[in-house]
């Protein structure tokens, strides 16, 4: 498998989250932060970037608000990022040219175009980030939900018994390592809000094991504990968080050495893979607590079904604004121009002089 797929982060209460910042900050790296507004031409270079190198192990990062658009790649092989840099991801040079610079696709668009265009994109701008608050609130009453279910969970947990099952299922997957060294901890999206629901990447060539968990504490302790245990052991980690339910819940992880991939299904996800081992979490909860809960953990289960409608309804508004403004700058754009840019960056990749 040369590509793994996910999301460049994902919506929370707080508004847009991502870790990607830490892979622009590596200097081993050098990333092109590319600039420039809606219908630029962002998604469209990156995508033709990442076909020009077929056979090339990367990651490709999607736009949680467009899934059909690229918000990054990273060239593994060639140590090359490509990031869209503007908002609600916003990032900048830590070492400008050293290690990272702008590429300004403003440069390739007729001012006096967007200026004559002025009233019509303001207008849409702000009804884009109206729908986007809107998206926020409902995410926010989401997580209060959630929440609670987690708390029942919590108090409902039989941490001894979880805890002992983790300790088998680590010995079972996780091989002993020469190596004393520690593995790394890293952060990669897989699922994410989007307007066309909360959707989930499953990497091609993995092993993928499902924990069913209604009540979210159990999984994530599972997900926290076995992330411990296999970076002891020299094992490299990345987690995929559930952004929407509590912004630091680990919901995923992958082991890339071993191309294992552990997913949780809860509530929000409603997830639904081919898994080797489908473990139900119902067996670590004490049943008198959870059946005493009944009734609030069924309302919370249909508010968390309606809000999240809600928010992606939201989403799906704001994408409808989003087009329009693309459509301004469309227009306004010197796409022969970047075309030229295009070839210059894949010779730059490549190792050849740009003609």
């Amino acid at each position: 498998m040369n590509c793994l797929t996910c999301f460049l982060g994902g919506a929370s209460p707080s508004g847009f989250r991502t870790h990607f910042g830490e892979y622009i900050a590596d200097p081993a790296f050098h990333t092109y932060i590319i600039k420039g507004g809606p219908g630029t031409g962002k998604s469209s270079l990156m995508k033709r970037l990442a076909e020009a190198f077929p056979d090339e192990k990367k990651e490709i990062y999607h736009c949680s608000s467009d899934p059909d658009s690229l918000d990054a790649v990273i060239f593994l092989e060639h140590k090359t990022i490509f990031v869209d840099g503007t908002a609600p991801h916003c990032f900048d040079p830590e070492y400008p040219g050293a290690v990272q610079q702008i590429l300004d696709l403003g440069a390739y668009w007729d001012e006096s175009s967007l200026r004559r265009a002025k009233e019509g994109i303001i207008s849409a701008t702000a009804d884009y980030l109206q729908y986007h608050a809107r998206c926020r609130r409902y995410t926010t009453a989401l997580a209060a939900v959630s929440g609670d279910t987690s708390q029942i969970g919590e108090n409902a947990l039989d941490s001894e018994k979880l805890e002992g099952f983790i300790g088998r299922f680590s010995k079972k997957v996780l091989p002993k390592k020469q190596s004393d060294a520690e593995g790394k901890l890293s952060f990669r999206q897989l699922s994410a809000l989007t307007p066309k629901g909360y959707m989930t990447n499953v990497p091609e060539g993995y092993t993928a094991y499902l924990l069913n968990d209604r009540f979210y504490a159990g999984s994530e302790k599972f997900l926290r504990e076995f992330t411990d245990i296999a970076i002891k052991k020299g094992y490299d980690i990345s987690v995929s968080l559930c952004t929407l339910h509590n912004e630091d819940a680990f919901e995923h992880i992958l082991v890339p050495e071993l191309k294992i991939a552990i997913f949780s299904a809860n509530p929000i996800n409603s997830l639904v893979i081919s898994a080797k081992q489908p473990i139900n979490f119902k067996r670590f909860y004490d049943k008198n607590i959870v059946a005493a809960k009944k009734s609030r953990i069924k309302f919370n289960e249909s508010a968390a079904k309606n809000l999240l409608s809600e928010a992606v309804s939201s989403l799906v508004n704001a994408k409808a604004e989003h087009d329009g403004l693309e459509a301004y700058y469309i227009d306004a754009v010197d796409f022969d121009s970047i075309n030229r840019l295009c070839y210059s960056l894949i010779s730059k990749i490549s190792g050849e002089s740009a003609e």
